[in-house]
Formats: C-alpha cells, sequence, structure tokens
C-alpha cells in the first residue's frame, strides 16, 4: 500500500497550526467549562457552618426565618436556640416529635450535576424539624437547618431526652 505524498502547502499548514495558539474567548466550550468550574468553586459560599444552626421556619412567634444562632443542648431540660442576644426554649418534656432530613443544596439537573460531581461532592442541606406544645399547650414547630456534622450528636440527645410513646427496638404500650 503506498503512502500518499503531502503537498508542501499542507506540511506547512500542519506546522502552523501547531504552534498556533488557541484564543480562550473564542471557543464556546473553553466558555462553558469556566462557568461550571467558577459555579463549581463559587457554591459553598452560603453554608451553615460549625456549630452555626439557621432558623428555617416554623410556627413560633417572634423568631424570623434566616436568623442565625447556636442550638444549646447542655441543659437536662430543655433545647435553647440562642440568637441575637435572645432564647427560644424547647422543653424536651413538650416535645411530641422530631425529624431528621437532607437534601441536595442545589438542584442543578442532569448534565451540570454530573459536571459537578466529577469536580465536587454534591452539597447537603441538613435540617431538624421539631413539634412541641408550648406553655399555653398551643402546638408549635420549628425547623433548623444544622451544619453537617451537628445531625448525629442532635438526634441522639434528641432521643434521649424527649418522650417519646415507642421507642425504636422496645415494645409499644400503645400497641399492646
Amino acid at each position: 500500500m503506498a503512502i500518499p505524498k503531502v503537498s508542501q502547502s499542507c506540511a506547512s499548514m500542519v506546522k502552523a497550526s501547531a504552534s498556533l495558539r488557541i484564543d480562550p474567548a473564542r471557543c464556546p466550550m473553553n466558555k462553558l467549562f469556566w462557568r461550571f468550574l467558577l459555579l463549581a468553586v463559587s457554591l459553598p459560599a452560603a453554608a451553615v457552618e460549625g456549630g452555626q444552626v439557621m432558623y428555617a421556619g416554623g410556627t413560633v412567634p417572634g423568631v424570623n426565618p434566616g436568623v442565625i444562632g447556636r442550638l444549646d443542648t447542655s441543659s437536662q431540660t430543655d433545647l435553647r436556640f440562642e440568637y441575637m442576644g435572645t432564647r427560644l426554649l424547647i422543653p424536651y418534656a413538650a416535645i411530641n416529635s422530631f425529624e431528621y432530613s437532607q437534601e441536595v443544596k442545589h438542584h442543578l439537573g442532569v448534565l451540570p450535576a454530573i459536571a459537578i460531581g466529577l469536580i465536587k461532592q454534591r452539597q447537603h442541606r441538613h435540617f431538624f424539624r421539631i413539634s412541641y406544645h408550648d406553655e399555653q399547650n398551643g402546638p408549635q414547630v420549628a425547623i433548623f437547618e444544622v451544619s453537617k456534622h451537628m445531625p448525629r450528636s442532635l438526634k441522639a440527645v434528641l432521643d434521649a431526652r424527649s418522650p417519646r410513646p415507642c421507642k425504636p427496638f422496645a415494645r409499644c404500650p400503645a400497641l399492646q
């Protein structure tokens, strides 16, 4: 099989293209890549950090959603949310139920989620929903967003201190 000869002009074009520098401003795929990279780097900017807790919402009067404070679990009788010099006290005995949930922080769609998933791990938001009765026996609910290291210890404290009619792996008196 004969190897075709390359003309002089074609060879000079190959050499010239090898020395060409690609301008990133003209390449649309390069722009797209840099935008996704910028998005991936900027996502962790608004996360609840360390011992911080954010009141995400609920029916508690006088507490605005979005306020940041901290949860104090050192008391044996009540859970304290301390924010801006004020306290919200939730007595453990008044807690009816609590639930831990986590959800993806940013819903991006399939292709952007795959692209960002290749670069770094997707972020999750961690929530505790606590329903209880206040001093007037009125039903209240408080939803807190906590940092990613807090759910395990907070769930253990609430399991140990809040009264629940049926504990896991125990015989439930309501079913007898």
